[in-house]
């Protein structure tokens, strides 16, 4: 039976960019093992800085590229196995012990493009082969003064990429999931992205989920937001299927402040994503924030984005779901992520 959406069919993956890693977990000479996308990868930064993804497995007799830690000379990486030498587009550029390379082992490599800004480096997927597409914005206050590095956390869980995309256009779960209050909310479509504008509150009282495993005291640092009459206003923007950005500006008797967030969900195969929300902010005043409050708020959005995977972890995906007037445009939202698993259109 056909399924109702391309993006329910087992083996399909959304055509577009994947942040994989940020960039200070790829050390120049280093090199990695991936798994996305129900592949095996490598993921390496040569002599010159250049981030680099291919295919793991050596078109010669399948060796991992990784295998004893692998090979890397200058920009290239060579097979343990063989010595088979590859560039970072998958091109063979030396067989140590051949008079001449063959000719159907000269692309025989997958090079993956790979986009690094931001902090944070990002793959391109799509199974027909076309080009990239340059969808993926600019943070403006990343790297400028003040604002630090990215504080991410990262997990794996088992669930859809459908499943956590949907949240951008999901009003009525603030209360119940997250504990604010709704002041304004709107999402608006665009061929490439999708936006949230909202304005909330945290409420006393209010119920939420508490995700287990925390460091700290959540339910005492949202009390005290509230108690400070905290009020966010900010923009969240899917642009493509899986990268999410949100930035947004906090108000309160103790302290203002602006934020950027990336929320990034990757496809390790049909069953599990690798989800990970990131967090850099600065002081709206002279006063710089505190070292210690930026960790709190850190840690406070990692588990804000834990709310939600306690309901991803053990949800099913309702393809014909009975929906209200109170609820987001979420028909409108699932045709709209539907083109990314469609053929491209010419």
């Amino acid at each position: 039976m056909q399924p109702a959406y391309a993006f329910l069919a087992p083996g399909q993956f959304a055509r577009g960019w994947h942040i994989v890693r940020f960039s200070r977990e790829l050390a120049t000479g280093e090199l990695q093992r991936l798994h996305y996308f129900g592949r095996d990868l490598v993921l390496y930064r040569g002599e010159s800085g250049r981030a680099v993804v291919l295919d793991a497995h050596c078109p010669h007799l399948g060796a991992h590229l990784a295998s004893d830690g692998g090979r890397l000379i200058g920009d290239n990486i060579a097979c343990p196995f063989h010595g088979w030498t590859f560039d970072p587009e998958g091109r063979c550029v030396d067989i140590p012990y051949a008079k001449r390379i063959p000719e159907r082992a000269r692309h025989a490599l997958r090079g993956w493009p790979v986009l690094e800004k931001d902090g944070y480096i990002a793959v391109w997927h799509d199974p027909e082969g076309n080009p990239p597409e340059d969808y993926l914005p600019d943070i403006p206050d990343w790297g400028q003064a003040g604002w630090g590095d990215w504080h991410f956390h990262r997990s794996r869980i088992r669930a859809q990429p459908c499943d956590v995309i949907e949240n951008i256009v999901d009003v009525a779960h603030f209360a119940h999931v997250h504990g604010g209050e709704v002041q304004s909310f709107e999402a608006s479509f665009t061929d490439r992205t999708v936006t949230q504008r909202s304005r909330v509150r945290q409420t006393a009282g209010a119920r939420r989920i508490i995700p287990p495993g925390l460091a700290f005291d959540f339910a005492a640092s949202t009390a005290e937001a509230v108690a400070a009459g905290s009020e966010v206003t900010g923009e969240a923007t899917y642009h493509g299927p899986a990268i999410m950005t949100y930035c947004a500006e906090s108000r309160s008797e103790l302290v203002s402040f602006r934020t950027w967030w990336v929320n990034w969900h990757t496809p390790v195969n049909d069953d599990e994503v690798d989800l990970c929300s990131a967090v850099i902010l600065a002081s709206l005043t002279d006063e710089p924030l505190p070292a210690e409050f930026v960790e709190l708020y850190a840690n406070t959005a990692h588990a804000a984005f834990g709310q939600d995977v306690e309901i991803w972890k053990d949800k099913i995906y309702q393809a014909d779901p009975i929906l209200c007037d109170g609820d987001g445009p979420v028909n409108k939202l699932r045709r709209w992520y539907e083109q990314y698993y469609l053929p491209l259109r010419s």
